[in-house]
C-alpha cells in the first residue's frame, strides 16, 4: 500500500514538473530580452533532469513487468 501511494505521488510531482516545462517553452516564445530567456531555459533544462529522476524513481517502483517508456521531452 506504501509503494502504491509513493507512486501515486510521484505520478503527481511528474505531471507538474511537465506542465512546468510546458509553460517555460510557451514563455520562450513571449519574452525578448536575452537575459530572462536564458533564465527560462535553465530552469526548463533543470525541470527535465528531475523529470528524468522521478521518472527512474518510479520506474525503480515498479515490477519488472510493467516498466513504461517515456516520452522524450
Amino acid at each position: 500500500m506504501i509503494a502504491f501511494l509513493k507512486r501515486i505521488a510521484l505520478r503527481f510531482q511528474m505531471r507538474a514538473i511537465s506542465i512546468h516545462i510546458d509553460g517555460c517553452t510557451e514563455c520562450l516564445e513571449c519574452v525578448a530580452d536575452p537575459m530572462y530567456r536564458h533564465r527560462i531555459e535553465i530552469a526548463r533544462s533543470r525541470s527535465r533532469h528531475t523529470l528524468a529522476a522521478l521518472q527512474a524513481e518510479y520506474n525503480a517502483s515498479l515490477p519488472l513487468a510493467k516498466r513504461p517508456t517515456w516520452r522524450l521531452v
